[in-house]
Protein backbone atom coordinates (compact mmCIF):
# COMPACT_ATOMS: atom_id res chain seq x y z
CA UNK A 1 0.00 0.00 0.00
CA UNK A 2 2.91 2.32 0.71
CA UNK A 3 4.24 1.86 -2.81
CA UNK A 4 0.83 2.52 -4.41
CA UNK A 5 0.23 5.77 -2.48
CA UNK A 6 3.90 6.77 -2.69
CA UNK A 7 4.32 7.40 1.03
CA UNK A 8 7.13 6.07 3.24
CA UNK A 9 6.70 2.56 4.63
CA UNK A 10 6.99 3.79 8.25
CA UNK A 11 4.17 6.31 7.72
CA UNK A 12 1.90 3.66 6.16
CA UNK A 13 2.64 1.32 9.09
CA UNK A 14 1.69 4.03 11.64
CA UNK A 15 -1.54 4.84 9.77
CA UNK A 16 -2.51 1.14 9.70
CA UNK A 17 -1.72 0.71 13.41
CA UNK A 18 -3.85 3.78 14.24
CA UNK A 19 -6.74 2.41 12.16
CA UNK A 20 -6.57 -0.97 13.92
CA UNK A 21 -6.49 0.71 17.35
CA UNK A 22 -9.18 3.40 16.88
CA UNK A 23 -11.15 2.32 13.80
CA UNK A 24 -10.36 5.65 12.09
CA UNK A 25 -7.41 7.48 10.57
CA UNK A 26 -8.62 10.95 11.61
CA UNK A 27 -7.29 12.71 14.70
CA UNK A 28 -9.00 11.88 17.97
CA UNK A 29 -10.50 14.56 20.22
CA UNK A 30 -7.96 16.52 22.21
CA UNK A 31 -7.32 15.01 25.63
CA UNK A 32 -6.12 18.16 27.40
CA UNK A 33 -7.67 20.12 30.21
CA UNK A 34 -11.38 20.84 29.70
CA UNK A 35 -12.42 24.46 29.22
CA UNK A 36 -13.41 26.49 32.27
CA UNK A 37 -16.28 28.10 30.39
CA UNK A 38 -19.34 25.89 30.75
CA UNK A 39 -22.54 26.49 28.82
CA UNK A 40 -24.10 28.30 31.78
CA UNK A 41 -20.98 30.41 32.42
CA UNK A 42 -20.91 31.32 28.73
CA UNK A 43 -24.48 32.60 28.91
CA UNK A 44 -23.56 34.64 32.01
CA UNK A 45 -20.61 36.21 30.19
CA UNK A 46 -22.76 37.29 27.23
CA UNK A 47 -25.49 38.55 29.61
CA UNK A 48 -23.00 40.69 31.55
CA UNK A 49 -21.55 42.13 28.32
CA UNK A 50 -25.04 43.06 27.10
CA UNK A 51 -25.72 44.78 30.45
CA UNK A 52 -22.62 46.97 30.18
CA UNK A 53 -20.63 47.06 26.92
CA UNK A 54 -17.98 49.38 28.43
CA UNK A 55 -16.93 47.06 31.27
CA UNK A 56 -13.40 45.59 30.99
CA UNK A 57 -13.21 41.84 30.39
CA UNK A 58 -11.34 41.24 33.67
CA UNK A 59 -14.23 42.84 35.63
CA UNK A 60 -16.71 40.60 33.82
CA UNK A 61 -14.62 37.53 34.67
CA UNK A 62 -14.40 38.55 38.34
CA UNK A 63 -18.19 38.95 38.69
CA UNK A 64 -18.99 35.40 37.56
CA UNK A 65 -19.77 32.58 40.01
CA UNK A 66 -16.69 30.77 38.73
CA UNK A 67 -14.07 33.50 38.31
CA UNK A 68 -12.37 33.62 34.93
CA UNK A 69 -9.44 35.55 33.52
CA UNK A 70 -9.74 38.17 30.81
CA UNK A 71 -8.28 35.78 28.22
CA UNK A 72 -10.90 33.08 28.83
CA UNK A 73 -13.68 35.67 28.69
CA UNK A 74 -12.23 37.18 25.50
CA UNK A 75 -11.93 33.77 23.78
CA UNK A 76 -15.51 32.82 24.67
CA UNK A 77 -16.89 36.16 23.45
CA UNK A 78 -14.91 35.79 20.21
CA UNK A 79 -16.52 32.39 19.64
CA UNK A 80 -19.92 34.09 20.02
CA UNK A 81 -19.05 36.94 17.60
CA UNK A 82 -18.18 39.64 20.16
CA UNK A 83 -14.88 41.50 20.36
CA UNK A 84 -13.42 44.64 21.91
CA UNK A 85 -13.54 47.65 19.61
CA UNK A 86 -13.01 51.37 19.93
CA UNK A 87 -16.34 53.04 20.76
CA UNK A 88 -17.79 55.32 18.08
CA UNK A 89 -18.11 58.98 18.95
CA UNK A 90 -21.40 60.49 17.84
CA UNK A 91 -23.17 63.72 18.80
CA UNK A 92 -25.37 63.31 21.85
CA UNK A 93 -29.04 63.47 20.85
CA UNK A 94 -32.03 63.40 23.18
CA UNK A 95 -35.08 61.27 22.35
CA UNK A 96 -36.96 64.44 21.38
CA UNK A 97 -34.20 65.45 18.93
CA UNK A 98 -34.17 61.97 17.39
CA UNK A 99 -37.96 62.04 16.90
CA UNK A 100 -37.78 65.50 15.27
CA UNK A 101 -35.02 64.34 12.90
CA UNK A 102 -37.07 61.29 11.88
CA UNK A 103 -40.15 63.45 11.28
CA UNK A 104 -38.09 65.89 9.19
CA UNK A 105 -36.66 63.01 7.12
CA UNK A 106 -40.19 61.78 6.36
CA UNK A 107 -41.29 65.33 5.46
CA UNK A 108 -38.47 65.92 2.93
CA UNK A 109 -38.45 62.46 1.34
CA UNK A 110 -39.13 63.55 -2.26
CA UNK A 111 -36.75 66.53 -2.53
CA UNK A 112 -34.07 66.60 -5.26
CA UNK A 113 -31.01 67.01 -3.02
CA UNK A 114 -28.67 67.81 -5.93
CA UNK A 115 -30.24 71.31 -6.08
CA UNK A 116 -29.83 72.12 -2.38
CA UNK A 117 -26.90 74.02 -0.87
CA UNK A 118 -26.01 72.85 2.62
CA UNK A 119 -24.22 75.28 4.90
CA UNK A 120 -23.43 75.17 8.58
CA UNK A 121 -21.28 76.75 11.20
CA UNK A 122 -19.62 74.64 13.82
CA UNK A 123 -17.66 75.06 17.01
CA UNK A 124 -14.64 72.76 17.12
CA UNK A 125 -13.46 72.09 20.66
CA UNK A 126 -9.82 71.12 20.99
CA UNK A 127 -9.15 68.72 23.84
CA UNK A 128 -6.11 66.94 25.18
CA UNK A 129 -7.77 63.58 25.81
CA UNK A 130 -5.88 60.97 23.85
CA UNK A 131 -7.21 57.79 25.50
CA UNK A 132 -9.47 55.40 23.65
CA UNK A 133 -12.64 53.97 25.10
CA UNK A 134 -13.33 50.36 24.19
CA UNK A 135 -16.65 48.49 24.11
CA UNK A 136 -17.45 44.82 23.62
CA UNK A 137 -19.89 44.38 20.75
CA UNK A 138 -20.83 42.40 17.64
CA UNK A 139 -20.12 43.62 14.11
CA UNK A 140 -23.74 44.63 13.49
CA UNK A 141 -24.10 46.73 16.67
CA UNK A 142 -21.72 49.53 15.65
CA UNK A 143 -24.31 52.27 16.21
CA UNK A 144 -26.32 50.76 19.07
CA UNK A 145 -27.01 53.32 21.79
CA UNK A 146 -25.09 51.30 24.41
CA UNK A 147 -21.96 51.03 22.24
CA UNK A 148 -21.53 54.76 21.57
CA UNK A 149 -19.90 57.55 23.52
CA UNK A 150 -21.17 61.12 23.19
CA UNK A 151 -18.34 63.65 22.77
CA UNK A 152 -19.19 66.28 25.37
CA UNK A 153 -17.38 69.57 24.92
CA UNK A 154 -14.97 70.07 27.81
CA UNK A 155 -12.21 72.23 26.36
CA UNK A 156 -11.39 75.87 26.88
CA UNK A 157 -10.01 76.24 23.33
CA UNK A 158 -12.68 76.59 20.67
CA UNK A 159 -12.57 77.40 16.95
CA UNK A 160 -15.65 78.44 14.96
CA UNK A 161 -15.81 77.43 11.28
CA UNK A 162 -18.35 77.79 8.45
CA UNK A 163 -18.61 75.74 5.26
CA UNK A 164 -21.06 74.77 2.51
CA UNK A 165 -21.53 71.89 0.06
CA UNK A 166 -23.71 71.25 -3.01
CA UNK A 167 -24.01 68.09 -5.11
CA UNK A 168 -20.40 67.00 -5.68
CA UNK A 169 -18.72 70.30 -4.80
CA UNK A 170 -17.33 71.73 -1.58
CA UNK A 171 -17.30 75.38 -0.66
CA UNK A 172 -14.55 77.09 1.33
CA UNK A 173 -13.91 76.32 5.00
CA UNK A 174 -13.98 79.71 6.70
CA UNK A 175 -12.56 80.24 10.20
CA UNK A 176 -14.74 82.80 12.02
CA UNK A 177 -14.18 84.97 15.07
CA UNK A 178 -15.38 83.09 18.12
CA UNK A 179 -17.73 85.33 20.13
CA UNK A 180 -16.89 83.56 23.41
CA UNK A 181 -13.30 84.80 23.72
CA UNK A 182 -10.57 82.15 23.35
CA UNK A 183 -10.23 80.53 19.98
Amino acid sequence: AAEITEIPFGTAKKIWAKYQKTGSTSNQPWKGRPTKVTEQTGRQIVHKVLQDHHKPLQCIGNKLKRRLGATAVCEHLASKGYCRRVARKVPYLTKDQKMKREAWAEYVKGIDWSKVIWSDECYVYLSNTHGRIYVTRCDNSKYDEDCLIPPFKQSSICVMVWACIIKRKKGPLVVLKYPGGKG
